[in-house]
């Protein structure tokens, strides 16, 4: 008798009110049937699990600045946590800039029940579990405002259509100053940061409505015209603004943040 190979199955779930503000979803692909992801550049850090039912990895992934194809296992369950751009220094002791385009052994940089976390991988209880160890990180480590969390907020509020000599002279800091520290806290230089909060602003008009024409999607974004937008596409996700349309491996820049 033959076994059917079991479903595979990928879940987005947003954190407890609590973390919102330093995580931005957790992920879950149960059973992975892709042999790579397609890790794309957004600012963010993630937290990942990879579970077998013998073993149990973790790592530390930090953003990238160009796409990147991860190898993964076919039937292997993969866990992440998505920080969001700039807090995962609450959780982890490393700049980000010291992960850009690489990965760490998570257990080297921060204290995380992997184990604890690998037994729930597939039950219910698994995004509440995360959410209790995070808040439990928090209060072992209260977080501390950096101004830099007002600069991302900035920037993505104007979608990445911002001038960066405006946006130091509104935080009272030298451009200088502000690019350095943006660097080592988010782990892109901050000009590179306004690129892709444009591009995700660019995919959320793509896909939300899907009717809207890519010329108007690219005048809306900001872009000098289509051509412009298209090369940013193909600098920073691999692919045109129309195979956007057809491919759900753009969760990451389209889904709910």
């Amino acid at each position: 008798m033959t076994t059917a190979p079991a479903l595979s199955t990928f879940t987005v779930r947003r954190p407890a009110a609590g973390l919102a503000r330093y995580v931005s979803q957790y992920w879950l692909s149960l059973n992975n049937a892709s042999p790579v992801y397609a890790a794309l550049p957004d600012g963010c850090l993630d937290l990942v699990l990879e579970v077998t039912a013998n073993n149990c990895r973790s790592w530390i992934y930090g953003s990238t600045t160009r796409p990147t194809a991860i190898r993964c296992t076919a039937g292997t369950h993969y866990l992440g946590i998505r920080f969001r751009p700039g807090q995962s220094r609450h959780f982890i002791s490393a700049a980000a800039q010291e992960i850009t385009d690489g990965r760490e052994d998570l257990l080297s940089l921060m204290r995380f029940p992997s184990e604890r976390v690998a037994a729930h991988i597939a039950t219910e209880a698994l995004f509440d579990e995360l959410d209790e160890i995070l808040l439990e990180a928090l209060c072992r480590a209260p977080p501390f405002e950096s101004y830099i969390d007002g600069v991302v907020r900035h920037i993505e509020a104007h979608h990445g259509a911002t001038r960066i000599d405006d946006v130091a002279a509104r935080f009272g800091k030298s451009r200088r100053q502000m690019e350095r520290v943006f660097l080592q806290t988010v782990g892109v230089p901050l000009k590179f940061f306004c690129m892709i909060s444009r591009l995700r602003h660019a995919a959320d008009l793509i896909v939300h409505p899907a009717a809207r024409s890519l010329t108007a999607v690219a005048h809306d974004a900001g872009y000098c015209d289509q051509a412009h937008m298209t090369r940013d596409f193909t600098r920073l996700a691999g692919v045109s603004p129309g195979q956007l349309r057809a491919d759900d491996a753009f969760f990451q820049y389209h889904s709910p943040r």
